[in-house]
């Protein structure tokens, strides 16, 4: 499921709902017909994982990277979601492998390597839903489309929810939700959204 719109739109509002960083004022949000407002945010969060337009990596090595520490993860369970997602060459880059260090805010990596890294995050810890929120937005073209392969084995198996402005990144998407100022003005896939000629398709030749 896609959100897509321009910046100021109300996307990543969605994604607050979500995870419940402040409730609806009105309505109601259900996961699995359940109102998510009858469960702790702790708990709603344990099923959850999120990758943001920053890729925030801290001071430490790629394995306390992608595990944050958590005895439950450990380097085989760390080293098989960074292959997933296309991180192959990250282990091989230095003979230390998964202890390769990360310097402050991985400054000793690329943007699309930081964001591999925070993919391999969320993936490790398989979540039953998946936000991207911009996941792609500061990453060059060329970049994107390597990027694009780790989403797309990301998605499997897992219900996802992806906010962008790059329309490339949520073509595949089963339904694409057009928002603007806070109102959903178009739904469907991407087929149906051209074939509308409105909002999405002015959008999405602006952006070919």
């Amino acid at each position: 499921l896609a959100f897509v719109g321009a910046t100021g739109s109300g996307k990543s509002s969605v994604m607050n709902l979500l995870f419940r960083f402040y409730d609806p004022d009105e309505g109601n949000i259900c996961i699995g017909g359940k109102d998510i407002q009858t469960v702790s945010p702790r708990e709603l969060r344990k099923n959850m994982g999120i990758v943001l337009q920053e890729p925030y990596l801290f001071s430490g090595t790629i394995f306390d990277n992608i595990s944050l520490n958590d005895p439950l993860i450990n380097r085989e369970s760390c080293e098989k979601a960074l292959k997933a997602v296309g991180g192959i060459n990250l282990i091989g880059r230095s003979k230390k492998g998964l202890d390769a260090e990360v310097s402050e805010n991985g400054k000793n990596f690329s943007e699309g390597e930081r964001q591999i890294i925070c993919f391999a995050r969320a993936m490790v810890r398989d979540p039953k839903i998946l936000i991207l929120d911009e996941a792609t937005a500061n990453i060059d073209t060329e970049t994107e489309k390597f990027i694009n392969a780790g989403i797309e084995v990301l998605k499997k198996g897992r219900t996802t929810l992806i906010i962008a402005h790059r329309l490339s990144t949520v073509k595949n998407a089963d339904i694409i939700n057009v928002i603007d100022d806070g109102k959903l003005l178009e739904s469907g896939t991407h087929e149906e959204l051209i074939a509308l000629n409105s909002k999405y398709a002015e959008w999405y030749r602006l952006q070919k």
